[in-house]
């Protein structure tokens, strides 16, 4: 059985032809820094060092699904890019989220090698389920809970950034990311090497990165990050009015005080992407695997931490890694299978590893300490997930995480303002 067989509607991630975990060495090489990347600057026509000004836009979800429905409508901006610069469909990694992505960005490694590889996980530091991103305990919405607790961010989040490799190489970084970032334990520890700049709205972020770029004369990364499109393709869906009418916005204010203003500039080179899609879910009708009669038995086979607390799922709804004592795998994933009755295939991960999913080096053991070791992916428009009231509890109408063409299918737009 291959996953694609499950379900024809699935994209793997391209390690052979590059994906977003590539794009950090095709800046480097863009800047002129020696690297190895399937994503090199040769490769779409330009000498390594060609621009002192590199500009890497991420447009968190502008999947190539949102990409293609504005190029579809004649979006003018959006066919600008696509006449006047090169457009080549990626991929995500999996999991296609936001956590392994952006940590992958700015470390340059794969996920399988950071070892933060999803919104949440088992972290054996703390022995418990946490979420990188927010350095806090998993269930929680505030930001910085473990740093509260005398957890070191520094043992548990990757410490070597790119940004520090940039520097090295005589190449300084710049990086723009919403306010309530800046001061984030994920960002202090991510950011070094960079120099980092909060915006409180996009506009005054783009404004802000413009004025930077004309202001500073030696060859530099500008690092430009936009959650927005993402949180409101989850609230609402990522066709909903609300999510395209913020990609649309986005796109104007792009236009306005970053492609305009740099026209002409020989020097100058804009890279977009984006870290993954969203895919369309009914969360109603998610299926909670501790809420069905045969979890009296499923949880007998799961793991607990110290305190004897049951380890809730790391990953989400489209991607559930659960953790499952080694002796109990083949029962609990068969039991699993039948849980499910089809709408998602129950698989170990020696044979996500073994098919490649997590990219060709072996995995590091950082990844192998926090990963489950019974994923279940849904198919189709599916959710699967775990239910604790206002801890994990399904409201998303948009989701990402999972296989499908697209969570996982996204734009490189190169373009010469």
């Amino acid at each position: 059985m291959t996953l694609t067989a499950t379900d024809p509607n699935r994209r793997l991630p391209d390690y052979e032809n590059g994906n977003f975990a590539h794009i950090p060495g095709l800046l480097q090489s863009l800047l002129g820094a020696e690297v190895e990347t399937p994503l090199s600057s040769r490769r779409f026509g330009y000498q390594p060092g060609q621009f002192q000004k590199v500009i890497f836009l991420f447009l968190d979800a502008f999947g190539w699904n949102v990409y293609s429905y504005f190029l579809n409508r004649r979006n003018r901006i959006v066919g600008r890019l696509t006449d006047k610069g090169q457009v080549h469909k990626i991929t995500a990694q999996f999991p296609s989220t936001t956590a392994a992505e952006v940590t992958s960005f700015h470390t340059g490694q794969i996920l399988s090698q950071h070892g933060v590889y999803e919104w949440q996980y088992y972290e054996p530091a703390v022995d418990d389920v946490i979420i990188p991103l927010l350095f806090s305990y998993a269930g929680e919405k505030q930001r910085d809970t473990l740093r509260d607790a005398y957890v070191d961010v520094h043992d548990i989040l990757p410490t070597h950034t790119f940004f520090m490799d940039l520097q090295a190489a005589g190449i300084g970084t710049h990086t723009f990311v919403p306010r309530e970032f800046i001061t984030t334990a994920y960002n202090e520890v991510l950011s070094a090497g960079a120099t980092p700049t909060g915006y409180r709205t996009i506009a005054d972020g783009l404004a802000t990165l413009n004025r930077k770029i004309k202001q500073v004369d030696s060859p530099a990364l500008f690092y430009f990050y936009t959650p927005h499109i993402d949180s409101l393709a989850h609230a609402h869906g990522p066709f909903s009015y609300q999510s395209l009418a913020e990609a649309d916005a986005t796109l104007t204010l792009l236009d306005k005080f970053l492609f305009h203003p740099l026209r002409g500039r020989d020097d100058a080179l804009i890279v977009i992407s984006a870290d993954h899609g969203q895919v369309r879910v009914d969360y109603r009708s998610t299926f909670y695997i501790n809420l069905q009669p045969e979890f009296q038995e499923l949880r007998c086979y799961l793991r607990a931490n110290k305190k004897g607390r049951i380890l809730p799922p790391g990953g989400s709804p489209r991607d559930m890694f659960l953790y499952v004592r080694k002796e109990y795998v083949g029962r609990a994933q068969t039991l699993l299978r039948k849980m499910l009755g089809g709408r998602a295939d129950v698989l170990r991960i020696e044979q996500l590893i073994d098919a490649g999913l997590f990219g060709p080096a072996e995995p590091s053991e950082a990844f192998m300490s926090r990963v489950g070791n019974l994923v279940i992916l849904p198919r189709g428009d599916e959710s699967v997930w775990w239910y604790e009231k206002c801890k994990f509890e399904l409201k998303h109408n948009g989701l990402h995480g999972g296989l499908s063409r697209d969570e996982m299918e996204i734009p490189l737009i190169l373009y010469r303002p």
